[in-house]
């Protein structure tokens, strides 16, 4: 929204809706799949998903784990990029195509798109292999009516790491922000400094600048 060229929607862009959008989805995301927690039972000591729920758990799993999320990322980021590329046009004959906002401005597009492909390609690596084994698993209980012990135990090997990858896939996003973005490097020292001026000397009273507003002066600086 804030990259797009519409001024109604980038108004829409603030961070008191943002706020309303986290505390929406936390609130909406737990009620959606609800259903794992009410359908995963205990068979033969064995805790997980049975019988025809199994299917519909996988298939489940499938289209938004493996089919909508990715492509919804990376629709929105392509556009994102899109919209930066059309900004970057628009703008440069405002300033005279000097050098250095022209390095500025190829450079944020440079960070976007590294980001834009990074968040993609993490994401589907962290996340396919859940879904393909979900998928192999029960396609391997309607096929092979006698599962060997040694296939098996290859299947209740990947099956957790491939769990665990979705945990990886929450945190990435801060370190992908991290590596490929000098403003995000830069307001994220800023913001640890002030935190430990604050904890050093709590009586002081310093001028703190939000993220958003420094990110927003230096852009309009640019």
């Amino acid at each position: 929204m804030i990259t797009n060229k519409s001024a109604n929607l980038r108004a829409l862009s603030t961070p008191k809706r943002a706020k309303r959008f986290v505390f929406i989805g936390i609130l909406l995301w737990p009620l959606f799949v609800s259903h794992i927690a009410i359908m995963t039972t205990i068979i033969n000591r064995q805790c997980g998903t049975f019988n025809i729920y199994s299917t519909i758990y996988t298939i489940y799993t499938i289209i938004f784990a493996g089919l909508i999320s990715p492509i919804l990322l990376g629709i929105f980021g392509y556009l994102s990029y899109r919209n930066m590329r059309q900004i970057k046009m628009r703008i440069q004959p405002i300033l005279n195509n000097t050098n250095h906002v022209n390095n500025l401005v190829r450079r944020r597009d440079r960070e976007l798109l590294i980001i834009v492909i990074s968040e993609v390609f993490i994401y589907v690596l962290t996340t396919t292999f859940y879904p393909l084994i979900l998928l192999e698993m029960m396609i391997s209980r309607y096929i092979i009516s006698n599962k060997s012990t040694q296939y098996s135990q290859i299947e209740n090997f990947i099956f957790p790491i491939s769990f665990l990858l979705l945990f990886v896939n929450n945190s990435m996003p801060f370190y992908i922000y991290l590596l490929s973005s000098k403003s995000f490097r830069h307001d994220f020292k800023e913001l640890l400094i002030n935190y430990y001026r604050k904890l050093r000397n709590p009586t002081r009273v310093t001028s703190v600048h939000p993220i958003h507003l420094t990110l927003t002066q230096r852009d309009t600086h640019v």
